[in-house]
């Protein structure tokens, strides 16, 4: 009986990443960790320098700048994926004698007050930079390679023009109103997440949501230059769709000019493009983040492999969380999942959920390991790259999402709401598990934990259920319709099948002789 409910002590190491955020997502984020008294497990502004996997006595080694190793049975990379700024690879880009920024490590004590200023790149970090330096700025040019497909503040209808900026009173109502609160939350996952019809190629829904995109950029770009330069020619979704109205506003502004042709040098004093030197005094790279899914520190699994030599050029994983080779170590965002497929942070939440869930069973089974499949993990590849062919991120248009040969390496083959079913059905059986002895010694002697309770419920399985339509059964001469199954109560109304549906196919089945089975049908006595 003991071991049943002996709990194997468990060591976790959760490996995370700095992010760099506006001040009230920062002060959230630290109000939470003191809710939650979290600040006692964390090591701030520690560096890893490595992590290595011990076959021998099934943990993970750690080593951390100036704090040593530290071991764990459990690894969880939660580093995410844009994390790692990357600059522009650019000739001369080292020679500039100004200042040279980049949006994710920006320098607060820079005044660009009367400056004339470059940015580099019209992806997000750019969308959401121009609006506010082209205030302050004397001049703003904007290196622009590959135009981005412009949508409204997230959350809101197609008729928003900026983000909606909450009251005293709106926030007020949230804290003291839970149910509203759930309920304006609700509504902004809904449209998140009822979108992703749109990424098929060429399906209505496609059409309908690119229309929606250019109705709406055509409105606010009345240059018919401009729209013809910023509005994509490649299907909605292909690229990153960034909310940015006031992006479209800022570009027509008087100190604002969209320079199309690709950038040769950086000079000590400008910018060199299409054989015209443009001086600046400020450039800012807006060129987002290393997104080759290569960890920024060796991760060493069986057999010594390095996994960031390993995914140098192909990455591939288990559902973005787990990799093959690679025991006891779990990820958030790695290759493969719903990044841009509906509601990022729901998915997040479902990764975080799964891993607890698997932790439960390493812990309740004394598990010493659990290791991806690698026949598993190959089906899971082959079968997402066949799904991506129908979805308009294999489209003709350059984006992160893809290599350089064309295959999907950072998209769920899915919607967001798809991969939370997947993960909620747990799939024990993709991994390969070892166990301290018997794989069934925390059954222990055969008492369960119920019964030992003081006020265990001895018969917690009984519950109310739908009264059985007994009269129907014996009342008519073929006895009960299909239809009637209490299982049918289940089911939501839209999935429901109707007496005529289930009579037909219980005949098609009792005739189909296909497989060589034998049916036989018991009446009631």
């Amino acid at each position: 009986m003991a071991a049943l409910h002996l709990k194997k002590k468990l060591r976790v190491i959760i490996i995370g990443a700095g992010y760099a955020s506006s001040s009230e997502i920062k002060s959230y984020l630290k109000a939470v960790a003191s809710h939650y008294d979290l600040n006692g497990n964390i090591s701030f502004k520690s560096i890893v320098n490595k992590a290595s996997w011990n076959e021998g006595n099934s943990t993970w080694t750690v080593s951390v700048e100036n704090q040593g190793d530290f071991e764990c049975d459990i690894l969880i990379n939660g580093g995410g994926i844009l994390n790692n700024i990357q600059y522009p690879k650019i000739k001369g880009l080292e020679t500039f004698k100004g200042c040279l920024l980049h949006t994710a490590a920006w320098d607060e004590s820079v005044d660009l007050q009367g400056k004339r200023v470059a940015i580099i790149g019209a992806g997000a970090s750019a969308i959401q930079t121009l609006p506010v330096i082209q205030k302050a700025a004397k001049h703003v040019d904007i290196y622009i390679r590959t135009p981005s497909w412009i949508a409204p503040p997230a959350g809101e209808n197609f008729n928003a023009e900026k983000n909606h900026i909450y009251t005293s009173e709106e926030k007020k109502r949230f804290r003291d109103d839970p149910a509203y609160s759930a309920a304006t939350r609700k509504e902004m996952e809904i449209g998140f997440n009822k979108i992703f019809k749109a990424f098929f190629k060429g399906s209505k829904e496609q059409l309908e949501f690119r229309t929606l995109l250019e109705t709406g950029m055509k409105a606010r770009l009345p240059d018919r230059r401009m729209q013809e330069k910023l509005i994509p020619k490649f299907e909605a979704g292909c690229r990153r769709i960034s909310p940015g109205y006031p992006y479209l506003e800022a570009l027509q502004q008087h100190n604002v000019e969209a320079l199309f042709d690709p950038i040769d040098e950086v000079t000590g004093t400008g910018i060199v493009a299409g054989e015209q030197h443009r001086e600046v005094d400020v450039v800012i790279a807006a060129t987002g983040f290393d997104t080759s899914f290569r960890p920024r520190f060796p991760i060493s699994g069986r057999g010594g492999v390095d996994l960031q030599k390993l995914w140098d050029s192909d990455p591939a994983g288990y559902f973005g969380l787990a990799v093959s080779g690679f025991p006891n170590y779990l990820m958030f965002l790695g290759p493969n999942t719903p990044i841009s497929n509906g509601s990022l942070m729901g998915s997040l939440e479902a990764t975080a959920d799964y891993f607890i869930r698997l932790m439960t069973k390493f812990i309740d089974e004394r598990a010493l390991q659990f290791n991806v499949r690698a026949e598993v993990q190959r089906d899971f590849n082959q079968h997402t790259q066949s799904v991506m062919k129908n979805l308009v991120w294999t489209s003709a248009c350059r984006a992160w999402y893809k290599n350089e040969d064309g295959k999907v390496t950072a998209l769920w083959p899915g919607s967001s709401l798809h991969y939370r079913e997947v993960l909620a059905s747990n799939r024990w059986e993709d991994f390969e598990w070892r166990y301290e002895g018997n794989r069934f010694t925390y059954w222990g002697h055969g008492i369960s934990k119920v019964e030992v309770e003081e006020k265990g419920d001895l018969a917690y399985y009984i519950r109310e259920s739908t009264p059985l339509p007994l009269e129907a059964y014996y009342s008519s001469p073929k006895g009960p319709s299909p239809s009637r199954r209490t299982g049918d109560a289940f089911l939501p109304a839209s999935r429901r099948r109707n007496d005529g549906d289930i009579e037909q196919d219980a005949e098609e089945f009792l005739s189909d002789d296909s497989c060589g089975s034998t049916v036989v049908v018991v009446a009631p006595a």
